[in-house]
């Protein structure tokens, strides 16, 4: 799976990052399927409460009301324009998935609401002026694996790319 990040919303992480400093941030990530498998991040909400130095809550009323006006922007066209997952940040760790990161995603995709084919998780850092980040696909039936993470207008290749095949699961 590719995911591409729009040039605006990766200003909008980098902002959000540079806010919340050491304290982690978050929220969802929407978009448009462009094609099989190929997607591009189209809106990043940034939920107002931010999280600790070691953790993030997500705010279930704002990622509602948030997603409720995204599909009413997109006139619930679900084929083209759909939720794809969450994303924070670990300004003090790796940007890999913690245990609770991994366990969160696997409830929210076997999830009997859940009604989507997959949910990706996208952690990022900012590290001067550059962001680290990487992004994991999890599926229904127990799948994770390594997405590739495009900024797009910035050929930057991330470690997630380097390992893209080598994903967990």
């Amino acid at each position: 799976m590719r995911l591409r990040i729009a040039p605006d919303q990766a200003a909008k992480i980098a902002a959000a990052l540079s806010r919340a400093g050491t304290r982690e941030i978050g929220g969802q990530m929407f978009g448009e399927q462009l094609a099989p498998s190929d997607f591009r991040v189209t809106e990043l909400s940034v939920q107002r409460r931010g999280g600790t130095f070691a953790r993030f809550v997500v705010d279930m009323v704002q990622a509602i009301r948030d997603a409720r006006r995204f599909f009413d922007r997109t006139k619930h066209d679900y084929r083209r324009f759909n939720y794809i997952g969450e994303w924070h940040s670990h300004p003090s760790f790796a940007v890999e998935p913690s245990g609770v990161d991994t366990a969160t995603m696997r409830k929210l995709v076997t999830d009997a609401e859940f009604r989507g084919a997959f949910a990706v998780l996208m952690i990022v850092r900012l590290d001067g002026d550059q962001i680290k980040r990487g992004a994991w696909l999890f599926d229904p039936r127990g799948g994770e694996r390594v997405v590739t993470l495009e900024f797009e207008h910035d050929d930057r290749k991330t470690d997630n790319d380097r390992r893209e095949g080598h994903g967990r699961g």
